[in-house]
C-alpha cells in the first residue's frame, strides 16, 4: 500500500538533513513537564498558569509526545514548541485576567458552531459566513495568541498578524518541499488573517483532539476520549471573552468539526449555541480526512502509512458522528440545522440564505456583494489545485466505509441519496 503523502515527499531537503544530523540529539529535546513549565515562565517572566486543572492533561500529553509514534528530530522540536506555546498562552491569559478583573463579565454572543464530519465543507461555509462584516469570526493570528499586547490597552502596537504571516511563510519555505507546499495548498490553504478552526483555544487547556493528529500515539488519545470536557469549554469561553473584549461583536461564528464529539459539554457552557451540522457522503469524506491526517503527521514522523491507519481514522469519525447523533437527541431541535455538502458546493448563495433564515439574520445588498466577490475569488484560487486521494490509499474501500456509516446515512437521507448518485 503506497500513499502520495509519504512524509519524505512532503518534507523539505532542510528537514531531511536536520533529521539525519540531529538523530543522535533527539533525546535532548525534553518533554519533562517541569522543564517546559519553567522555560515558559522564564520566556514571559510570569509565574501563574491560572490554576492547576491543566496539569494532569498536560503531563499525560507531554509523556505521550515523548513516547509518541517515533517523532524525528524536527518533529520533537515542533511538538515541544507547540507545548510551550500553550503554556505561554496560559501564563498570559492568567495575567490578562489579573489586570482586567472584569473579564469574566464580558458578554460573549451565543456562538454559531460549524461542525460535522471533517472534509464536509466546513471551511468553505466558515469563510462564506465570514464575508458579512456584521459577523465576527476568529482569525489564525488571534487564535494562536489570544492575549493582545498591552494587556488590552488598545493603544499598544499589535504585531501578532505580522508575526503570524512571517511564521507561516517561514514554515512553508523551510519545512515543506515544493510538492509538500502544493499538496498542502490543495488540501487546506490558510493565511494568517483567514477565519480558522478554533482548536488552538482548546489546546491551551491541553484537552484537544488535534494533538492526536500531531503525533502523540494512542496513550493520550484513549485517555482523552474518556474525559469530561466541560472545564475545557469554560476555559475556551474565557478566551472568547478576551477576544471579544478586544473586538466586540453581536454575532460569533466558530468552526471545528470535533465540537460534534463534545456537544453536551459545549451546551453546558453555551446553552443557546446553535449548530450548523455539515454532512457529506462518508465514502468521500473519510479518505479525504485520512489524507489531511497524513499531511499533519508528515513533518513530525517518517513513519509511512500503516495498515490500520485508515481504520483508525474511520473509527474516530464514526465515534464523532455517533456522539453527535446521541447528543442531538438530548437537546432542542431548533438548535440544529443540517447543511449538505452537495447543496453548499452547488449553490453556495442559496445555502447561505437558508442558514440566514434559520439564524434569523437579515440579508442585505452589501452582504450579497461581498459574498459574490468572495465566491469569484475562491473559484479562481482553486484553479490548478487538485487534492488526490482514494480509500485504497489508506487500506479502506467504499463498501467498508458505507457499511460502517449505514446508521448515519440512513438517518440523513440526502447523504445516502448523494452516495447512490455517485456510485
Amino acid at each position: 500500500m503506497t500513499s502520495p503523502l509519504h512524509p519524505l515527499k512532503i518534507q523539505s531537503a532542510a528537514v531531511r538533513l536536520a533529521n539525519a544530523v540531529g538523530a543522535p540529539l533527539r533525546g535532548a529535546i525534553s518533554f519533562q513537564p517541569e522543564f517546559l513549565m519553567d522555560k515558559a515562565r522564564k520566556f514571559c517572566n510570569l509565574a501563574d498558569f491560572g490554576g492547576g486543572d491543566f496539569e494532569e492533561p498536560f503531563r499525560i500529553l507531554a509523556r505521550a509526545m515523548d513516547r509518541g509514534m517515533g517523532l524525528h528530530f524536527t518533529g520533537r522540536v515542533l511538538a515541544q514548541r507547540e507545548l510551550l506555546r500553550c503554556l505561554v498562552n496560559r501564563l498570559r491569559i492568567a495575567e490578562y485576567c489579573r489586570r482586567n478583573p472584569g473579564t469574566g463579565n464580558v458578554a460573549v454572543p451565543d456562538p454559531i458552531v460549524i461542525a460535522g464530519l471533517p472534509r464536509s465543507g466546513t471551511t468553505f461555509l466558515h469563510r462564506i459566513l465570514a464575508q458579512d462584516p456584521r459577523t465576527r469570526t476568529l482569525r489564525t493570528w488571534e487564535l494562536y495568541a489570544p492575549v493582545p499586547p498591552g494587556w488590552g490597552d488598545g493603544n499598544a502596537p499589535d504585531p501578532r498578524l505580522a508575526l503570524m504571516r512571517r511564521g507561516m511563510e517561514w514554515r512553508r519555505k523551510l519545512l515543506l518541499s515544493s510538492y509538500g507546499r502544493s499538496t498542502a495548498r490543495a488540501i487546506h490553504h490558510s493565511e494568517a488573517d483567514d477565519p480558522e478552526e478554533c482548536w488552538p483555544l482548546l489546546q491551551n487547556s491541553f484537552r484537544c483532539g488535534i494533538f492526536a493528529i500531531h503525533g502523540v500515539g494512542e496513550e493520550y488519545t484513549l485517555w482523552l476520549r474518556e474525559q469530561d470536557h466541560t472545564d475545557a469549554y469554560r476555559y475556551y469561553r474565557r478566551q472568547l471573552q478576551i477576544l471579544t473584549a478586544s473586538e466586540p461583536a453581536g454575532r460569533l461564528v466558530v468552526k471545528y468539526p470535533e465540537h460534534m464529539r463534545r456537544l453536551d459539554e459545549l451546551f453546558r457552557v453555551f446553552p443557546n449555541a446553535r449548530i450548523l451540522w455539515l454532512h457529506r457522503d462518508p465514502v468521500e469524506a473519510i479518505p479525504s480526512a485520512c489524507s489531511l491526517g497524513m499531511m499533519g503527521r508528515a513533518l513530525r514522523t517518517n513513519a509511512s502509512i500503516t495498515e490500520d491507519f485508515g481504520l483508525k481514522v474511520m473509527d474516530a469519525m464514526l465515534l464523532l458522528v455517533r456522539k453527535g447523533m446521541e447528543a442531538r437527541q438530548r437537546h432542542r431541535p431548533e438548535q440544529f440545522l443540517d447543511v449538505y455538502y452537495s447543496d453548499l458546493t452547488r449553490n453556495p448563495m442559496g445555502a447561505a440564505q437558508r442558514i440566514y433564515e434559520f439564524l434569523g439574520w437579515q440579508t442585505d445588498r452589501e452582504w450579497e456583494d461581498c459574498l459574490t466577490r468572495y465566491l469569484a475569488r475562491d473559484r479562481e484560487s482553486r484553479k490548478g489545485a487538485r487534492h488526490r486521494y482514494s480509500a485504497e490509499d489508506f487500506g479502506l474501500s467504499a463498501g467498508t466505509i458505507r457499511e460502517a456509516f449505514r446508521t448515519y446515512t440512513e438517518r440523513f437521507l440526502p447523504v445516502a441519496e448523494c452516495a447512490r448518485r455517485e456510485v
